[in-house]
């Protein structure tokens, strides 16, 4: 997790949308061209036909929900919705308007009352140049596509992400005279009966992961940063949730292969029907929802066998750099580690983290599978898996994936017996290429043992998201208290003359800013935020928020509370060292509420927190009486990121300090504001022991720090002066896989 002073190798977790290699646009869900569908009269005036699915009985979803519980050992998939089948098409339904601003447009509205989301499968998917296809329910401000012509696919399938709310508007955009009445035909509409999308209420008929599992950016995860991003959410057909992991090849030639479980999907076509969704993370080691719109649909299936219980497919697009995707490495050695993680999405949310200290053993799942197809995680320390986990990998102490998850009957109060797919028989027990791995993880017919993973994207396409926060930190909203009552709150909304608020980030070298995310904690919107907007804004500046550098306004309307918004800009901005992304609240609407998340600390932490009241800047912590200090819950997303240790200061404040790069393979730097000598600073570790370190000055307030021969993980410097002593953590990984 990238924490406090971020430089090159620095990351977070949040989760990032869909940015795409050619569309400049704010993206909304999986790969396509953003923008807004027309607005056009004629159709509001005629009505929109609404095309209305069969009520399901509450009978029918506990039969679902029994199902699951029911199977002994439990396969670990999440079935969340369920399907009508339906033959829905311009050519029998909707509305048509024909040549409106020089294109035919039409529309239809589906619904399935009570549902949380629906979403759709479309078959004979083939749009025209100029085309455009949006999915939407306005009323909860949900908005997907443009979806055009670089949408389709050989196979004529493309599923879509779910959308908010129980009604679902399809609106159809062609150049007139251009389209067909065939150009698609929904052939399922997926009704959402347990609430996966962070809207509202959550998980209303079900629930959520349990509270022993770990979430991927808490600090014991630490050095499984490039793993934790080869992971991936897959929606499979509309109405089942599975984990997969994103697998390198000894051709190394980033052919976007996806290792999951066949008992999620064994054909063709359910492939074809998936969603393969990227950093569904919270941000920090608090529980809080990422943005799920790093999406890609579709795959095609190249090998799976149900007695070992494995699948691989190829998605139909590679991952952008703004996925941050990492592809993982592979051992098909029989040598059992002495330890191991899994990585996946129990419950379908957010990614979580489980560890084994102990070695696997060879074993038996059920009779219906191959003996001795399986390793049997004997009991979990750290974590568990859940429904929703199910082809989540199993990573060796290297980082290489050993097997994927079957199932087992793990929970968090009894964290015992999970069972994986044996990566070693997956890879050729079979002969067959299509009942194989090895055929097409070792294209070159290399025949080594493993495979290292590997991360494609580098220098300007390298990119990570940046977050201030700890582990210690928690996400509340934050009130003004005043003598007079409540006046609001410090991240948002209030009566105090507070009209912008800012994050400071440190980045050694700078930084080229792609978007921001935002933790909304409060949003109480007017017309469903139609007309509602916030201005992101990029100051540079060294003590406080001084040259402008970017600014552009965003539209609430498709943004949800409790969870993370990302925002995309329109444009590369490029930063000095230290910068403050701020959000100014002028636009907002009478009697609307919009706060961001924010984690309050006590007094000598470090404070990130700054605020505009009657057009003058100040830092939170010396504005209140007790000294606190606040950390916005925000990351932003950055690319072309410079790791080069400068001469010059950036440190400037004398109870402030700041280490890089961090995480660190290495060697790496600690800047204070005060004059550092060898007697005051140690460096501890997670139990509060002093270790050894090597100390290199650099000049009056900068040291280098090497660590070698210690151990990798979490390590504390603490520096001690007359003014009080300041702790920064480092996150200490030697090079690996």
């Amino acid at each position: 997790m990238l924490t406090l002073e971020k430089i090159l190798g620095m990351r977070f977790i949040i989760i990032i949308s869909a940015l795409l290699f050619l569309f400049a646009e704010q993206v909304e869900g999986q790969l396509s061209q953003g923008g807004r569908p027309m607005d056009a009269p004629f159709l509001k005036s005629r009505g929109t036909p609404l095309i209305a699915m069969p009520k399901i009985d509450k009978e029918v979803i506990e039969r679902y929900l029994e199902v699951q519980e029911s199977e002994q050992p439990q396969l670990k998939s999440f079935v969340f919705a369920h399907t009508f089948d339906v033959n829905i098409s311009p050519a029998n339904s909707g509305v048509w308007v024909k040549n409106y601003n020089g294109y035919d447009v039409w529309r239809v509205k589906l619904q399935s009352a009570e549902a949380y989301s629906l979403n759709v499968i479309f078959e004979n998917f083939s749009l025209p140049e100029g085309a455009r296809l949006f999915l939407y329910n306005e009323e909860e401000g949900h908005y997907l596509g443009a979806f055009t012509s670089f949408n389709n696919r050989e196979s004529g399938v493309f599923a879509v992400s779910p959308v908010a709310g129980e009604e679902l508007t399809i609106q159809y955009e062609v150049p007139s005279g251009a389209g067909f009445q065939q150009d698609f035909i929904i052939t399922q509409v997926n009704h959402d009966f347990t609430g996966i999308l962070k809207v509202n209420e959550r998980r209303p008929t079900g629930t959520t992961a349990g509270s022993c599992n770990v979430n991927v950016n808490c600090d014991v995860v630490g050095n499984w940063m490039n793993q934790v991003d080869a992971v991936c959410r897959i929606i499979i057909n509309g109405r089942e949730i599975c984990s997969g992991v994103l697998m390198n090849n000894t051709a190394e030639d980033q052919r976007p292969y996806i290792l999951s479980a066949s008992h999620c999907y064994d054909s063709a076509e359910l492939a074809e029907k998936s969603i393969f969704t990227f950093n569904f993370e919270s941000p920090f080691c608090s529980s809080l929802d990422g943005d799920p719109s790093n999406s890609i649909s579709g795959a095609e299936m190249k090998a799976f066998s149900d007695s070992l219980d494995f699948a691989l497919v190829e998605m139909n697009n590679i991952p952008p750099p703004h996925f941050m995707p990492y592809y993982a490495g592979w051992d098909k050695s029989l040598t059992l580690p002495d330890s191991s993680v899994s990585i996946h999405h129990p419950q379908g949310g957010i990614k979580k983290f489980a560890i084994d200290r102990d070695a696997p053993s060879i074993a038996d799942f059920t009779n219906d599978y191959s003996k001795n197809g399986f390793l049997r995680i004997h009991r979990w320390e750290e974590g568990v898996t859940e429904q929703g986990s199910s082809g989540g990998p199993l990573f060796n102490p290297s980082g290489n994936v050993i097997g994927t998850l079957t199932g087992g009957n793990a929970t968090c109060r009894v964290p015992v017996n999970d069972y994986f797919s044996r990566f070693s028989l997956a890879w050729d027990y079979r002969a067959d290429s299509t009942q194989q791995l090895k055929h097409w993880l070792d294209p070159l017919n290399r025949n080594r043992s493993f495979q290292a993973g590997r991360r494609f994207y580098i220098q300007e396409d390298l990119c990570r998201v940046v977050t201030n926060l700890e582990d210690s930190d928690s996400h509340s909203l934050v009130l003004i208290n005043t003598d007079s009552g409540s006046s609001g709150y410090w991240g948002g909304t209030n009566n105090i003359n507070i009209s912008e608020i800012a994050e400071r980030f440190i980045i050694v070298g700078g930084a080229d800013i792609h978007g921001v995310s935002l933790g909304i904690g409060q949003l109480d919107l007017v017309n469903s935020g139609n007309n509602s907007e916030i201005t992101i804004k990029i100051y540079n500046g060294k003590s406080s928020p001084e040259s402008q550098i970017y600014a552009h306004s965003f539209g609430l309307g498709n943004m949800v509370e409790n969870a993370m918004n990302y925002i995309d800009f329109n444009e590369i901005v490029e930063t000095d060292d230290t910068f403050f992304v701020s959000v100014e609240l002028s636009k907002l609407q009478q009697d609307e509420e919009f706060a961001l998340y924010q984690s309050l600390r006590e007094k000598g932490a470090a404070n990130f927190f700054w605020y505009k009241q009657n057009n003058r800047w100040y830092e939170f912590f010396e504005n209140n009486e007790e000294g606190l200090s606040i950390v916005n819950v925000i990351s932003v997303l950055v690319c072309n990121l410079n790791a080069q240790d400068i001469i010059d200061p950036i440190v400037t404040d004398p109870l402030d300090a700041v280490i890089f790069p961090n995480p660190a393979s290495g060697v790496f730097a600690f800047e204070a504001g005060q004059t550092i000598t060898s007697d005051n600073v140690r460096v501890f570790n997670l139990n509060g022991q002093v270790v050894n370190a090597y100390f290199k000055r650099i000049s009056d307030k900068k040291i280098q720090i090497d660590l070698a021969n210690n151990l990798p993980g979490v390590y504390f410097v603490r520096f001690n002066s007359n003014l009080g002593s300041l702790t920064r953590k480092v996150l200490y990984y030697p090079d690996r896989n």
